[in-house]
């Protein structure tokens, strides 16, 4: 047998002992071998390797599409024809059915070689993670650098207005980033608010989003008591503390809540995005320290739209989400 440090389509040689010398294809993480191939290598006619694959696909053991594949192969009148391949998966479920001692040899060897081939591909994988990691904060430093240099007098407007953007794009890059890589955390919110809504208020502001939009009676029409359920929820407490310490957790939640119970025959998006920004104004962190909205409304629609579409175990990172969004640290 010869094994080798693997490359994507590279071919590897195959050969057991006392039997053929084959070259096995490698080709999407995985080996491939024709019909001949594997005639050879389990000792078996071609007619019955043909009998075990059609078998292996009606007892749906396999899905023959997954696990076939035709490649430009050289026959030996000098001609290139497309010929089927059986990937490993096939290979080795034709190896336990002819029970034999050479395909027990292969998939001992063929696991091997693959076990080799994907960890060394993670490792290559986490490096290069880690290389683009370190550029992100290159680029972050530079974006920080070029922010004072727009400082500078002769900098004309609108390379200013480039910075600018880079940096508020930046910023939603960083949370996109931490996002994917799941170390996404809670920001610290605001604690100190002496605004607490209430059903009544919450009815009311329904009443009045109706009353401007020319809605029809089913908006905001309730389905049974899981609103009042939504509002009560984000002041629960535990052991005499809030389970919801900051404005922006029971913001967050009031937004999430609203949008996942579902509790209106009509509107319930809607509902839920205009308590969650009535709730920031009247507690006081609807605008940043510049002034400027911390949630636009292109933010508010996709968060509305997103937590929807999530699915309840997804709940604690679309809070974090929303979390980070109102955080007012740039």
């Amino acid at each position: 047998m010869k094994n080798k440090e693997l490359k994507k389509g590279e071919i590897v040689i195959y050969k057991a002992k006392g039997g053929p010398l084959i070259d096995v294809r490698l080709q999407q993480e995985t080996v491939w071998l024709s019909l001949n191939q594997l005639a050879d290598l389990f000792e078996r006619d071609k007619s019955v390797i043909s009998r075990h694959l059609r078998n292996v696909f009606e007892e749906k053991e396999l899905t023959k599409d997954s696990v076939v594949a035709k490649y430009a192969t050289t026959a030996s009148d000098g001609k290139i024809y497309k010929v089927e391949y059986f990937s490993l998966d096939a290979i080795i479920s034709v190896g336990y059915r002819v029970n034999s001692k050479r395909g027990t040899q292969f998939r001992i060897w063929a696991t091997n070689v693959l076990r080799k081939h994907l960890v060394d591909g993670y490792t290559i994988n986490e490096k290069r993670l880690k290389a683009q990691q370190n550029k992100i904060r290159e680029l972050q430093d530079a974006v920080r650098l070029l922010g004072n240099i727009a400082l500078l007098e002769g900098v004309s407007d609108e390379a200013k207005g480039i910075v600018q953007i880079i940096a508020e794009y930046s910023r939603a890059l960083n949370i996109l980033d931490d996002f994917d890589h799941q170390r996404l955390a809670s920001p610290k919110g605001t604690k100190k608010s002496k605004y607490k809504m209430t059903y009544d208020e919450a009815r009311n502001i329904i009443d009045q989003m109706r009353h401007k939009f020319r809605d029809s009676a089913l908006v905001g029409q309730e389905k049974d008591k899981s609103f009042q359920g939504s509002i009560g929820a984000i002041y629960q407490t535990f052991d005499g503390k809030d389970v919801y310490p900051t404005i922006e957790e029971k913001a967050a939640h009031l937004l999430y809540f609203v949008t996942k119970n579902h509790s209106f025959v009509d509107g319930n998006k809607r509902i839920a995005a205009v308590l969650f920004i009535c709730f920031l104004q009247k507690a006081g962190i609807l605008l940043d320290i510049d002034g400027r909205k911390r949630i636009d409304d292109n933010a508010l629609v996709a968060l509305t739209l997103m937590i929807a579409a999530s699915k309840p175990s997804e709940k604690e990172i679309m809070i974090k989400v929303i979390l980070n969004l109102l955080n007012e640290t740039r």
